[in-house]
């Protein structure tokens, strides 16, 4: 297969917002967990830990600017940098 007649299917995903704010989510166990977030959309965020990252598959709650909870769960972790996939289930 020659390489220029290779199209890729787009993935489309939901535009992210870039923010660098401090942010506090809470583990299952209630203890905060202090990061800087790097993205976030309504599926979930990155971010960097200012300690240890949260476990892969931990379950994490984070409160939005408008004082919605929501719950998620650590899917990557690179360090101190990690993602969470948030429950969108209603």
């Amino acid at each position: 297969m020659n390489t220029f007649r290779f199209r890729p299917t787009p993935i489309l995903r939901e535009r992210r917002r870039r923010r660098c704010t401090r942010f506090a989510l809470t583990d299952s166990l209630g203890r905060r967990i202090p990061v800087i977030v790097r993205d976030i959309s309504s599926r979930g965020l990155s971010a960097a830990a200012s300690g240890q990252a949260p476990r892969i598959n931990e379950v994490v709650r984070a409160t939005l600017d408008d004082g919605r909870e929501v719950w998620g769960l650590v899917r990557w972790r690179d360090g101190n940098l990690f993602g969470v996939e948030f429950d969108t289930r209603t």
